[in-house]
């Protein structure tokens, strides 16, 4: 008996407070008890200041496809145009049926869950739909706001503090419904209800579940969605698909009790299995489940780095993954789908040399990324090898999740073109190469007479190499050590003259490094900076960290340091473009979910070298995808005029081809990863998928013909376009006069002949002189010449030439006298060098024999040595 007055009591007041809430001002209210709560409820907040809900952002492809919905929550705010008559329906009929009759608080309703919440074991809800959607609405802020305690008040279900909560509640609920109407309430608490399953409202719902939207949900789909609010952890169809069909059929049957559906609509939702309704799409919270994972995972870098996002990284993923962004960009994602398969043909994942493969194509102009991908499969659970299953991009730099980069090789050679035909080097000219030494493995240079070898190596072991000196090269980008020898690949291609056409074509070592001593390392260098080619940890190209001598190598002309795909076909982008060079552009536009753009930090593009000088090295790199060129497996369909050069590293564990057109750039890597396994035997005569690659794997082998299936495919439909020819200066040079440079130094005298447009190669010559003075020049000083030809330039060594031995007198033979000869300068005298004091110039050669037909592999590639 005392326990049913405390429930009669307390039932009293709670409807005296609730009533006086609805029906204020209160008149007549008897008692003090009475006043005081009408008192407490009035000083409860009314206003609930609700933070924007956090919902997912979308990656959209170039052709307006979704590749991913970053977000914390997986949810789409949509208006109430957007959402099915059905679903609202539903969800009145299960959690509400009196929602467009009351006020913000059911008090029938209420009064008899308090009766026998009180005095039965059971529970029953009396919060209306308004009041769940306050409660959901808390407990979110909270959530946001990292507030553990207020969280927790929102839980509270029974003594006082469940009371002051439904309390709370009531009064946030009548003052929302003052000043939103029912549909704005009801669409409010559709987007923000947890569905199970790891989705948020009915959007990502429909969505998830069905994989259509929320306008398009049928009856039975929305009664099925309907019912999971109340348990979504344990009604969700996929977590328990007869539990979730009985909720269906208890809201269709609330359904049409209300009037919302007939007996027909009942009957055949009712017969639909949920099984069979279900079409499950994953979630793309993350990249995982994108399209293209890899390129994915690039963007959200990017984007981390624009401050238009925010002051703070932090600040820019909150607004990635919460604030509803649009990211529009750039991928062509179904180009980038038969990259892969390409890549999954030339590198087969568990192949026995543990090579993948990756390739980037960009937009040349524009700097638009159209495609990118890798062999690998993406997973955060990495394969032991680290190549068949990997999250690590490999086409991109470290700062966004590459591997650190792949060396390069001749790709690089690429960039001494264009200074050379910058400092007045035509594309006719000729170039003369010291001839070839005596060498083997580790820059062991066999006929040094400084260090004399006591026992050749192996005869397989002694290979033929230039050799090149510290004065060779720029001050601050010179070697370390006292020598460098370059070997040629496939010991070839060691001609004294060699066209530059050739060089180009061949890839000959010898000749690039003889041309990077001639036009400078450090200015080699600079114009790779300046067409975009860094290294992949975003440093200068070539830093040479350990040569505390110098700052730079020169073998960053045969390309030794790395770098990423992405950075190598951009920067091969300012050849196909006419020297304008620009900056990799992944997205182009990102707007906040009411639609307004935001200010992107997008770079703009620069001339970078004159479009003559980019005709010029156009000419050469289009002499490499030739039949005579070491890219001809490159030669794309219909005769479509491309450049591009090949490249492989010392051990063929990184083979490259970059190349061209006007409308494409495409740069494709073949190798062993960085971090992953490597094959510990020679990369030759190996079999790799269905291709068979005799003798060393360079960049001709795979990577070439790799390279020429994406370009035709991703050139399917465009116009056949072709480069303007360079000028005639740039194609044949012009007539100058060889200045003065007798006396002077190598690098000094190199500069005096680049101010005149012209080249010097050294040849080192036995004199007591100063070591690297120029001691006379071939053709002489004062020489008119064209500037295809190269200079000579005979430079000291800074060693007397050894006197000759003595003659032992010989007695005069028996038989007459004859005159003396004419007298000859004593051999050991030199002459002071003077401007007039050079040789004769030489006879010219005979034109060298045209190229021969291909032979199966390419006629010159990149070297197993040094490249």
């Amino acid at each position: 008996m005392t326990s049913l007055l405390g429930v009669f009591l307390a039932v009293s007041v709670l409807m005296g407070i609730i009533g006086a809430g609805l029906l204020a001002p209160v008149v007549g209210a008897s008692g003090l008890a009475a006043r005081e709560s009408v008192g407490m409820f009035e000083e409860l907040p009314g206003d609930l200041e609700q933070n924007p809900l956090a919902q997912q952002s979308r990656i959209l492809a170039a052709d307006g496809t979704v590749l991913a919905t970053p977000a914390q929550q997986n949810r789409i705010i949509v208006d109430s145009d957007e959402i099915s008559q059905h679903m609202k329906d539903a969800q009145v009929a299960i959690e509400d049926a009196r929602f467009f009759q009351h006020g913000g608080a059911d008090v029938e309703a209420l009064a008899r869950a308090v009766v026998q919440n009180t005095t039965t074991d059971t529970t029953q809800g009396g919060s209306t739909l308004t009041q769940q959607y306050i409660k959901l609405a808390l407990q979110e802020q909270a959530l946001d706001e990292g507030d553990s305690e207020a969280y927790a008040q929102t839980q509270a279900r029974s003594g006082m503090e469940g009371y002051v909560r439904k309390l709370r509640e009531l009064k946030y609920a009548i003052t929302l419904e003052e000043r939103l109407t029912k549909d704005e309430i009801l669409v409010g608490y559709l987007n923000l209800a947890f569905y199970g399953d790891r989705v948020f409202g009915v959007e990502a719902a429909a969505r998830h579940y069905f994989n259509v939207n929320a306008s398009e949900l049928t009856i039975s789909q929305s009664a099925l969605l309907a019912g999971v609010v109340r348990a979504p952890s344990t009604t969700n169809p996929v977590a328990d698909p007869e539990l979730a069909q009985n909720r269906r059929d208890l809201v269709l049957g609330n359904m049409h009790d209300q009037g919302m559906i007939t007996q027909k609509e009942l009957d055949e939702a009712t017969a639909l299995d949920v099984k069979d309704m279900l079409e499950v799409t994953d979630s793309q919270r993350s990249c995982l489940k994108s399209r293209n994972p890899y390129f994915c995972d690039y963007v959200t870098a990017w984007l981390l780095e624009q401050p238009a996002l925010g002051k703070t990284r932090d600040e820019r993923l909150e607004n990635i993954t919460t604030n509803g962004l649009t990211i529009e960009t750039t991928l062509d994602v179904e180009l980038s789908r038969e990259i892969k398969d390409i890549l999954l043909e030339a590198t087969p994942r568990g192949n026995d040399y543990f090579l993948g493969s990756a390739a980037t194509v960009v937009e040349p102009g524009t700097g638009k990324i159209l495609a990118f991908n890798q062999s690998s499969e993406y997973s955060f659970e990495e394969s032991r090898d680290k190549v068949r299953k990997t999250s690590v991009n490999w086409n991109v730099d470290n700062a966004y999740g590459g591997p650190g980069g792949m060396a390069i090789g001749s790709i690089a050679k690429a960039y001494t073109l264009v200074e050379a035909m910058e400092k007045g080097v035509p594309v006719e000219a000729s170039l003369t190469v010291r001839p070839p030494e005596d060498s083997t493995y580790g820059n062991v240079w066999l006929e040094d007479p400084e260090n004399p070898t006591t026992s050749y190596p192996p005869a397989d072991e002694v290979f033929p190499a230039g050799v090149f000196f510290r004065d060779d090269f720029q001050d601050g980008c010179t070697i370390g050590e006292d020598h460098w020898t370059v070997r040629n690949a496939n010991d070839e291609n060691h001609e004294r003259t060699i066209e530059l056409r050739t060089a180009a074509a061949l890839s000959v070592n010898t000749a690039f490094a003889t041309l990077a001593s001639q036009v400078g390392t450090c200015d080699i260098a600079e114009t790779m900076t300046e067409m975009g080619l860094h290294a992949a940890g975003g440093q200068a190209y070539g830093l040479d960290p350990g040569n505390a001598e110098t700052t730079l190598a020169p073998s960053l002309v045969l390309g030794a340091d790395t770098a990423s795909p992405l950075t190598v076909a951009t920067s091969y982008a300012t050849f196909a473009s006419g020297g304008v060079y620009c900056p990799p552009v992944p997205v182009t536009k990102v707007t906040d979910a009411n639609g307004e753009e935001l200010p992107l930090d997008l770079p703009g593009c620069d001339r970078v070298i004159p479009e003559d000088v980019a005709l010029g090295a156009v000419e050469l790199l289009q002499g490499v995808v030739d039949e005579s060129g070491s890219g001809f497996r490159a030669i794309l369909d219909g005769g479509r005029p491309a450049g591009g050069k090949t490249g492989t590293n010392n051990d063929s564990t990184s083979t490259w081809f970059a190349g061209f057109t006007p409308q494409l750039s495409t740069a494709v890597f073949v190798g062993n990863v960085p971090g992953g396994t490597t094959y510990d035997g020679d990369l030759r005569d190996i079999q790799v998928g269905d291709r068979y690659v005799e003798g060393p794997l360079f960049g001709s082998s795979v990577a070439a013909p790799t390279w020429k299936e994406i370009m035709d495919l991703a050139s399917q439909g465009m116009d056949v376009q072709d480069w303007d020819d360079p000028s005639n200066e740039i194609l044949n040079g012009k007539r100058v006069t060889i200045p003065s440079v007798v006396g002077m130094g190598v690098g000094q005298a190199q500069d005096r002949l680049a101010d005149a447009g012209l080249t010097g190669g050294v040849v080192r010559v036995a004199s007591g002189q100063p070591e690297g003075t120029v001691l006379y020049t071939t053709p002489g000083v004062g020489s008119s010449v064209v500037t295809s030809n190269p200079v000579t330039l005979h430079v000291s060594t800074g060693v007397a030439p050894p006197p000759p031995p003595a003659q032992r007198q010989q007695p005069a033979p028996s038989r007459p006298r004859q005159s003396a000869p004419p007298s000859q300068p004593d051999p050991t005298e030199e002459p002071e060098p003077t401007e007039d004091a050079e040789p004769e110039e030489p006879e010219p050669t005979e034109e060298p024999a045209p190229a021969p037909e291909p032979p199966e592999d390419p006629p010159g590639n990149d070297p197993p040595g040094d490249d």
